[in-house]
């Protein structure tokens, strides 16, 4: 499909969309920063019947803290959340994923509503989101709903996400004072390239040297789709995170992941880069929290 062939529609309120969703003799797509959609088109993967072009939408582009916790609409921005001061404080852990999002000009049209709404077990943004216990609210013409994140995803490029319903609103849950959080990533070219192996952290730490409270762990790219890795959290709390508890944190990771082997790397690779990364992670945090 050529992008002159394409048949696309502007609806001007989240209520005329919904209304274009129901009907029933057409299939849709929307698009939102289309940075996703314009690979997919050239590869022949999307072909809707007509899309949906919903990024003048503002009313779905904000972020906001409420009693529930942080909403963040879905047309926001990669590079909103990067300089929101709020999430910044509250939600470190995403503003270090959007950050990694290819490269600038990639964090000024993608939205954290398309990268969910892509599903991509690749996507950089998601396992911060899992981190974060992150609900995704879904709209239709009739109906609205709320699935928590880890019920979201049910394979690569699938989601519970019905044709006829979009996503309005995805709510986090904020970090505490005593929350850090970092994201770190592999690919093949710096900060422009699909994620080979990534993961979110986010510790909450204790008032001893190195204590852990507790602490959230998701690796992406490992299998078919985002995974917390449930072993590794329980192992975070059984002493400080000492050098030695971190290589046997990380050591455990390799066993935990579910990698495939395709182009970009070996299931092998693909392992041993999840433990590193990891390890990573929480040599940084632990210096971060030693410097505060």
């Amino acid at each position: 499909m050529r992008v002159s062939e394409i048949d696309m529609v502007s609806p001007k309120s989240v209520e005329d969309c919904l209304q274009l969703l129901s009907v029933n003799d057409r299939t849709f797509r929307i698009l939102a920063g289309g940075t996703d959609a314009v690979v997919r088109v050239k590869d022949n993967v999307w072909h809707p019947d007509t899309w949906i072009n919903i990024n003048r939408l503002d009313s779905l582009r904000y972020i906001r803290e409420e009693n529930d916790g942080i909403h963040i609409g879905p047309l926001t921005t990669h590079t909103d959340i990067v300089h929101s001061v709020l999430l910044q404080k509250k939600a470190d852990v995403l503003v270090a994923a959007c950050k990694e999002v290819g490269a600038i000009q990639m964090q000024n049209m993608g939205t954290l509503g398309g990268n969910v709404g892509t599903a991509s077990p690749a996507g950089d943004t998601i396992p911060a989101l899992f981190v974060l216990d992150a609900k995704i609210k879904l709209r239709s013409h009739s109906s609205e709903r709320v699935i928590p994140i880890n019920e979201f995803f049910i394979g690569p490029g699938k989601s519970l996400q019905q044709h006829k319903e979009m996503i309005t609103d995805i709510l986090i849950s904020p970090q505490a004072e005593n929350e850090i959080g970092t994201f770190e990533k592999l690919g093949p070219r710096k900060a422009q390239s699909i994620s080979i192996v990534n993961v979110a952290i986010s510790l909450k730490m204790g008032s001893k040297s190195r204590e852990c409270l507790s602490g959230r762990i998701a690796f992406g790219s490992v299998a078919p789709t985002i995974i917390r890795s449930r072993k590794c959290e329980r192992m975070l709390t059984l002493g400080p995170l000492t050098d030695v508890a971190i290589q046997d944190v990380a050591g455990t990771a390799w066993k935990e992941v579910m990698p495939i082997s395709d182009v970009r790397a070996s299931a092998d690779y693909r392992r041993s880069m999840a433990s590193s990364l990891l390890e990573r992670g929480l040599y940084r945090l632990m210096k971060r929290w030693e410097d505060k």
